[in-house]
């Protein structure tokens, strides 16, 4: 098992990557020539000529290819490229740098710096990294296939794909990271839950990762220790495939159930909630088709409310997935354009929702509170203060409907209506000082302020 150690020649240089014997390494290690390179980067990156930084980056790293340090400043110097509108690679930028296997990993790395969140680019470099260490006995390059590997892990994108988790999971378990090979798996597993494979792949991953600990510890631990973890990891192990199972058994379930007889409504309804519980893009796809034909099928138009709900959950399951990509990486202004994108269409769909139910349900209070929350948002505020001033008249929506009402005063600039609104919903209001109370207070005084 290769960890963070440097390799023991007389292992490595046994066999190449492709399994035959090995003479010696192809890299040659000049650290001479390398520090140059390092220079003129860093004299590059102080000049913000940060394409040319990663050139010499590169070609420092083909004489110190293993130098984790200058891996990561190279890393740095992407991110500041990115941050300042730096483009893909380019076909020019494509082109090979060197037959050996070393040479491919830093061509790979150099794909990626150009284009540093791309999922493909990282899982590319992660296995050119692992290709180069199997093959090169002079280098340990392990610590660069598990941090860039890592950084797959923890920014997959908005649509990973099932094979790169695969793939993450082969190369974590090469370099004796088996932690990392569970959460690529469990990470394959979150896309799809019924692959049989990769719950098998979990469970003896599971076992070789308890395993390399118990071999590593054994001189620490007892016997008795020892049992537990076993027992542990196995009940752990069991535990996992069975939540699995039982979710894709309660889906087969309800759908030999629906298919004895499609007509029946509560049928339908049982295996719509089925597959909603999976939580996956392609079983609320399945939902929503089976809720279209029921809708056509019966003119009822709780199913197509159904539906909007299921939209509108997926809405919000991508803008937090987006959420967590600015905050792992907040110089790609990609994502937070992404996310304001997303946000527009959210409401845009929203307001259509609202709108139609409002029509169809024309004496439901709630909905029209929800409708004047979206037009509020949406800035059409005359259209809002309609809808609100209905709203509260419902003693469930009334507080926040006026709180919403008095925003919607103050934007169109009537402070003496927005005074009364607030006062009136600040005082009915019993609790002062939680959150909703603070906001009609802090909103009530601001009205008083521009309307003195």
């Amino acid at each position: 098992m290769a960890l963070f150690g440097k390799k023991k020649k007389d292992d490595s240089a046994t066999q190449d990557s492709g399994g035959s014997v090995a003479g010696g390494s192809s890299f040659k290690r000049d650290e001479r020539k390398a520090r140059k390179f390092f220079e003129h980067a860093e004299g590059a990156t102080e000049k913000n000529s940060l394409d040319f930084a990663i050139e010499m980056y590169i070609g420092g790293l083909r004489h110190d290819a293993d130098n984790m340090a200058r891996h990561e400043a190279l890393f740095s110097v992407a991110k500041r490229r990115k941050a300042s509108g730096g483009k893909k690679a380019g076909h020019k930028d494509k082109k090979a740098i060197g037959p050996s296997p070393a040479d491919k990993m830093l061509l790979a790395e150099k794909i990626w710096a150009y284009d540093f969140t791309d999922h493909e680019n990282m899982v590319e470099f992660c296995s050119r990294a692992v290709d180069a260490n199997n093959a090169e006995p002079e280098l340990d390059l392990a610590p660069v296939a598990h941090w860039i590997g890592v950084m797959a892990l923890e920014l997959p994108g908005p649509k990973p794909k099932i094979k790169n988790f695969i793939k993450l999971r082969d190369l974590f378990s090469q370099i004796g990271h088996f932690d990392k090979a569970i959460e690529a798996c469990r990470g394959g597993l979150r896309i799809d839950m019924k692959n049989d494979t990769l719950i098998a792949s979990l469970k003896d991953l599971e076992a070789q990762n308890y395993s390399s600990k118990s071999t590593a510890s054994k001189e620490d631990g007892s016997f008795r220790d020892n049992i537990k973890d076993t027992e542990f990891a196995a009940e752990s192990a069991r535990g996992a495939s069975n939540t699995l199972s039982a979710v894709d058994q309660a889906i087969a379930s309800r759908r030999e159930e629906y298919e004895e007889d499609p007509e029946d409504l509560t049928r339908v309804s049982k295996l719509v909630d089925a597959l909603l519980k999976k939580g996956s893009f392609e079983e609320d796809e399945s939902a929503l088709k089976l809720l279209d034909r029921t809708h056509d099928t019966t003119g009822q138009y709780r199913y197509k409310v159904k539906m909007g709900d299921i939209r509108m959950k997926q809405f919000t399951r991508e803008l937090r997935q987006l959420k967590a990509f600015i905050n792992a990486a907040p110089e790609d202004d990609s994502y937070a354009q992404r996310y304001k994108d997303t946000l527009k269409e959210k409401l845009t769909f929203e307001l259509e929702e609202y709108t139609d139910r409002t029509k169809n349900y024309p004496t439901d209070l709630r909905l029209k509170y929800d409708l004047g929350k979206r037009l509020y948002q949406a800035r059409r505020f005359d259209d809002a203060i309609g809808m609100l001033q209905q709203a509260s008249e419902d003693p469930k929506s009334r507080t926040q409907a006026k709180l919403l009402l008095g925003r919607c005063f103050i934007e169109k600039e009537w402070y003496d209506e927005a005074v009364v609104t607030l006062r009136d919903a600040a005082e009915s209001y019993d609790t002062a000082d939680d959150a909703l109370g603070k906001e009609l207070n802090y909103d009530k005084l601001r009205a008083q302020i521009a309307a003195a």
